[in-house]
């Protein structure tokens, strides 16, 4: 694992909110004052069920001290973004990215996808492959042997014990603010097969997940890595599914590799 410069944990950068237009509807986004280092494209964390990218933010704001232009978008239903007539399934988000991307003007990005923002941002790097030029996917879903929503919740509850308890003033907020939308939107999730998908991906990818994620197990991980080629599979020790929360510090020194 690369080691983070000392001088990302005491470097932050500067960040705006911007709310603008976007096929007549308002998103949301939190985008870095950082202006991207030679060969480092602008990198896009992409968030994952029922989430706004406000728990993104350890690291996006350690990407963004690295050298790297660093967006972090709510998509529509999601955070302070406007919410859609009826419930975004994984087709209709990541058209929602791609539309996002039009609107600020980036012509190819990296996508950092957690979760659900897997399925999306897999979508995307198949359908659009000239808008995506690496792709990470941490923790994606959904295993395609435990596709129900009785596996699913189990799995996420013995995760839950090992996340940072800040983790969950996070969910409690974004899950209220989705409210019944929530069901539907799990339900588009378990129904997505990401397997197909991966197996199209022709961008290098890395596969990330925390050691105690039972959502991505390691069996499933590598299973993901045979479909794409993955450069690399990563567990960091100890943490669960939102490792990308839990663990900045050891994500970003994989991501950076990978991305940098």
């Amino acid at each position: 694992m690369t080691s983070l410069p000392e001088y990302v944990l005491r470097d932050e950068a500067q960040w705006e909110s911007l709310f603008f237009d976007v096929e007549g509807m308002t998103y949301h986004t939190r985008r870095s004052f950082t202006a991207s280092a030679p060969g480092i494209n602008p990198i896009v964390l992409v968030h994952g069920l029922g989430m706004s990218g406000d728990y993104l933010m350890p690291t996006a704001k350690r990407l963004a001290a690295m050298g790297a232009a660093v967006y972090v978008p709510d998509l529509p239903g999601h955070g302070k973004s406007d919410t859609p007539e009826s419930p975004l399934n994984m087709l209709g988000l990541a058209n929602a990215l791609i539309d996002w991307l039009d609107a600020m003007d980036i012509a190819q990005a990296d996508l950092v996808g957690h979760s659900m923002g897997c399925q999306i941002a897999s979508d995307v790097a198949v359908r659009f492959p000239t808008r995506v030029r690496r792709l990470a996917l941490i923790g994606p879903t959904v295993d395609p042997s435990h596709r129900n929503i009785h596996a699913q919740l189990l799995r996420a509850l013995y995760a839950c014990t090992f996340e940072r308890p800040g983790f969950f003033l996070h969910v409690m907020a974004d899950y209220w603010r989705m409210g019944t939308r929530l069901w539907p939107e799990a339900i588009a999730m378990l129904n997505y097969p990401i397997e197909e998908k991966l197996s199209c991906i022709e961008q290098p990818v890395l596969l990330v997940r925390g050691q105690r994620d039972k959502i991505a197990p390691q069996r499933w991980l590598d299973q993901a890595s045979q479909m794409t080629g993955a450069e690399r599979v990563v567990t960091i020790p100890n943490w669960g599914h939102n490792v990308i929360y839990s663990a900045p510090d050891a994500v970003v020194a994989e991501l950076w590799s990978f991305l940098g």
